[in-house]
């Protein structure tokens, strides 16, 4: 069900998000809310068990929806999961999920699209023809 297609919602889910990952100290490297789905990339935290996170983030968001009026479900009973390799980059993830809205066709650039980011990187782009984005952490950049 596409419900964060309406903007209220998919930007409600972000502020859900974001508290969430205050609150638990839960690291969101990348985020990204699609119409019908939402993509996370997070670390692990010695206080919240990623399962738990995930369950609590979902638990929260629908209560948001319903305060704004949505009825009934909007979530699947469980979730997609994937561990990073050693040979795999947080950044290229990180990236990839970033750049879903351009491959779904819903913006040109994934600047452009205002449901997606990171609670821990500074995103950046690297000058030059179409080079990959850039990820700087926050908080450590010089």
């Amino acid at each position: 069900m596409p419900i964060f297609r309406d903007r209220l919602l998919a930007a409600g889910a972000i502020r859900v998000l974001r508290a969430h990952a205050e609150k638990t100290g839960v690291p969101i490297f990348g985020y990204c809310v699609m119409p019908d789905h939402v993509h996370l990339v997070l670390g692990p935290s010695p206080s919240c068990a990623i399962t738990t996170f995930i369950g609590l983030f979902k638990n929260l968001a629908q209560r948001a929806a319903w305060r704004e009026g949505i009825q009934g479900g909007c979530w699947q009973s469980s979730f997609w999961d994937h561990l990073l390799r050693q040979e795999e980059s947080t950044e290229a993830v990180v990236s990839y999920v970033l750049n879903n809205p351009v491959r779904a066709g819903l913006v040109q650039h994934r600047d452009d699209y205002p449901f997606s980011g990171s609670l821990v990187f500074e995103l950046t782009e690297l000058r030059g023809g179409g080079q990959a984005p850039a990820l700087r952490a926050q908080g450590h950049i010089p």
